[in-house]
Formats: C-alpha cells, structure tokens, sequence
C-alpha cells in the first residue's frame, strides 16, 4: 500500500474514532484501525465489537491495499505533524510507514485478518432525515439517559414510531430521576424496519451526535441494529436487548400548580448557587408563592445561598398559597440548557408525582423531573 492524503482530512476522519477504539479490551486488534485503499479513496475502520465505523477521505492511491495499525498512536502522529501532506507507504516489514517533510515514523502492523468484518448492511433501509431535526432529537434527550455504570438497564435511549395522522419518530431517555422525549415529524416513518421501540446504547447516542452535523444525513434501524450514513461516514450500531419501561402512565395528565418562570433569569442563580455545593449534594428548596420563587441552598462545610425571581404562580387544581419542592439543581440546569423558549412552563406536583417542564417555542418537547423526598438526602 502507498498513497498521499491531506493531513487535516485524513486528521479529521482519525478524530472520529478516537472514542470508537477500546483502550482496555481483552482483545488487542480493538484499539486498532483497519486503513484501506477502495474506489480511490481512503477509508478508515474502527469497532468495539458494538459500533462500527467507517470513514472516508480522498487520497492519491499509488498501490492500494490494507494495514492494521494503533489508532490511538497514529492519530497522534498526523495531529503533531505540520505538513500539509502526509505520505504512508507498507514497507518491506509490513510495517506503516508514515513521511511528512522531514518527519520519519514506523508503526508495528498487525494481520489484516485479525480485524473484525464490518458488518453487513445490506438489509437494512436508510431513508433521508433533515440532519437539524434529528440531531435535535437527540440533543434534547441524551442528557438524561442513564450512565453504564449507574443503571445500565436504562442506558440508552428509545427511538419509538409514534402512527399519529402525523407520523413522529419520538426520542425517549430516563435516568429514573428525569425522563424526557421529544418528538419529531418522521413522514417515512414505515420505512424504519423496527416494530414499535428500539433502545440505541448511550455511547452509539453520542457517536450519531457527531454525524448530525453534515449536511446530508440518512438513518434506518431494524429490531437488531441501526444505521447512519453522511457522504464521508457509515456508523454501524448494535441495538440494546433489554426494553425501555413503560413510561406512558409517569407522565401526569394535569398538574396541581404552573409556575411561569424566565429560563435565564433561573439559569443563572442555579449557576451561582451550585458554586457552593458539593458532588454528592446539589439540592435546594424551592419556595413557589403568588409572584415569587425563592431558592435556598445550605452545604455546613461552606455555607448558604438564597436568592430569588419573579413567576407567575397559578393554581390549578391545588389549594396552596405557597409550595415547597426539592430539586436536583444540576439535573434541573441540564432540562434547561436542552430548552429554546425564553419561557418556560413548570408543572408541579404535591403527591410525589413527577414535575411537568415545557416550552412553547419547544414543541414535541417535554421534561419529567422527579422532587426530592426530604429523606432521600
């Protein structure tokens, strides 16, 4: 194999797979990638065995072929270089050898066939989606989902056909403390080969993430699998096994009060009060009354913050003048970084059924937030 390629293209590729690799794997060729020469161009390979991502970048192909190098230590190599052309080139060894100017470096290569078969996609359909309405879906729920090593049962996120006389295809996440959807309109919604509910893992989430900035984007899952095409990119996703819960009877149908709170003028005190508290405890109380929110915080080891804003607090079933609630304000904070609306709606609850968050420049959206027990802290 010898080509010559762009640095900052094939640069941009090696980035990609970069939180692909498996560092820690039992299986050595994991943290690998697989470089090959096809129809002039250069592809990039990488897989933890659960993704699997290809990408491409045009290159001058003088002998095509295949290797199998560290991908850690070759994204390093093309980062530090200054050239604007990169030659690589398999020598006698079967080694990479990677020249740029006066730049020399050799990487150890490992057997072409030792390197997992990229899956085949074949069945399954993609069809066209508006990049900015799906990577809206995701950025507006990822942040709830479940991490790994907390509740893997919950760590991913639902995709789910929504057959209105509009199709949706609906975004779905929880962490058992929040849960939050949002709902996209999806008129090729029977082309997606799934039945009703799919589960996509946390870290395929944010590998569809990075793909949703381009400019053309195409999807399509099945019951087992999921794919996301761009011009220069192909992500392969093995789907989770377990079920997303049964959520519909967690969402209140009407809450007890509405408070009708600027979403900036909130973000920011949230901001200054989190400045005292610690890791494992950022909660404060809430005061809701007829025109005011005040928000109090304690940490004994550095002290107390109190501050207020102006809502409109209504009653709409509720008999209460004044509300106290508990909340997570770093939860509380990534609901309202995921909001559009200058203002926002808080649905809230006294018989410990979740809070209720909306906004009306945020349609299809919406945030479930659940209140502390004072005994839970």
């Amino acid at each position: 194999m010898k080509l010559v390629v762009e640095r900052n293209n094939f640069l941009k590729v090696l980035q990609k797979i970069q939180t692909i690799i498996e560092k820690k794997s039992t299986m050595p060729v994991l943290s690998h990638t697989l470089i090959e020469t096809k129809d002039g161009k250069l592809d990039v390979l990488a897989t933890d065995l659960e993704l699997s991502f290809k990408g491409s970048c045009e290159a001058k192909i003088q002998t095509p072929g295949q290797i199998v190098v560290p991908a850690r230590a070759l994204y390093n190599i093309i980062r530090s270089l200054k050239e604007e052309r990169v030659e690589l080139e398999e020598d006698e060894n079967g080694w990479l050898k990677i020249t740029a100017g006066k730049s020399r470096f050799s990487l150890v290569s490992m057997p072409v066939e030792e390197f997992p078969v990229f899956p085949d996609i074949e069945t399954i359909n993609t069809v066209s989606v508006p990049p900015e309405l799906f990577r809206k879906g995701l950025m507006k729920t990822y942040f709830s989902i479940a991490k790994e090593d907390v509740n893997p049962t919950y760590a991913g996120l639902c995709l789910e056909k929504i057959k209105d006389s509009e199709p949706k295809l609906r975004f779905v996440s929880t962490d058992t403390f929040r849960l939050t959807y949002m709902e996209i309109p999806f008129p090729e919604l029977e082309e997606l080969q799934f039945e009703s509910k799919i589960m996509v893992p946390r870290k395929a989430v944010i590998e569809m993430l990075k793909l949703s900035d381009s400019e053309k984007l195409f999807v399509g899952f099945d019951n087992q699998a999921g794919v996301i095409k761009t011009e220069n990119a192909l992500l392969y996703v093995r789907l989770m096994e377990n079920k997303f819960p049964q959520y519909q009877s967690l969402i209140p149908e009407k809450c007890e009060y509405k408070a009708i709170i600027n979403k900036d003028e909130l973000k920011d005190i949230l901001k200054r009060i989190i400045v005292i508290m610690t890791e494992k405890t950022k909660v404060a109380d809430f005061i809701f009354s007829s025109n005011c929110l005040s928000i109090k915080a304690e940490n004994t080891s550095i002290g107390t913050a109190e501050e207020e804003v102006e809502i409109e607090f209504v009653k709409e079933d509720g008999d209460k003048d004044e509300l106290k609630m508990i909340f997570n304000i770093s939860l509380l904070l990534d609901i309202l970084n995921a909001l559009e609306s200058e203002v926002f709606s808080f649905g809230l609850n006294t018989e410990r059924l979740p809070c209720v968050i909306t906004g009306e420049k945020d349609i299809g959206f919406k945030s479930l937030i659940a209140p502390v027990i004072e005994k839970e802290i």
